[in-house]
């Protein structure tokens, strides 16, 4: 993500030339104690960009054929985009504030939650 000097400090953006999706809800999480584990599930069919506005969190994340990915970002100026179908795991350092783009409206149905049930959802796609 571009970052510039801007009077006394530094600005960085992204535009929608570097998102591969339309953004239809924007969340930050924030106030997180100290080695918080976040995630836990996938996403069916919803695209994502995180971007560590403050602080470190360690990223994992796992493709429907059980490729693993790990992920550090420590810089506002970095972001990650994942697609669906990945497992994804997150430890956050405490105070991190961590802001996530999502091509989806939010709903429950959206997410798998059982990483057995994501597991045999990888075997039955080969």
């Amino acid at each position: 993500m571009p970052a510039t000097e801007a009077k006394g400090g530094r600005l960085s953006f992204i535009d929608s030339g570097q998102i591969p999706f339309q953004v239809k809800r924007a969340f930050w999480i924030y106030d997180i104690d100290a080695e918080t584990s976040r995630g836990g599930h996938a996403h069916i069919n919803a695209e994502q960009i995180l971007v560590c506005l403050q602080g470190h969190v360690k990223v994992e994340l796992e493709n429907v054929r059980g490729d693993k990915y790990t992920f550090d970002l420590q810089q506002p100026n970095e972001i990650l985009y994942f697609p669906q179908q990945h497992w994804l795991s997150m430890k956050c350092d405490k105070d991190t504030i961590l802001l996530v783009l999502a091509s989806n409206d939010y709903s429950p149905e959206g997410y798998i939650r059982d990483y057995g049930e994501f597991k045999g959802q990888n075997d039955s796609n080969g």
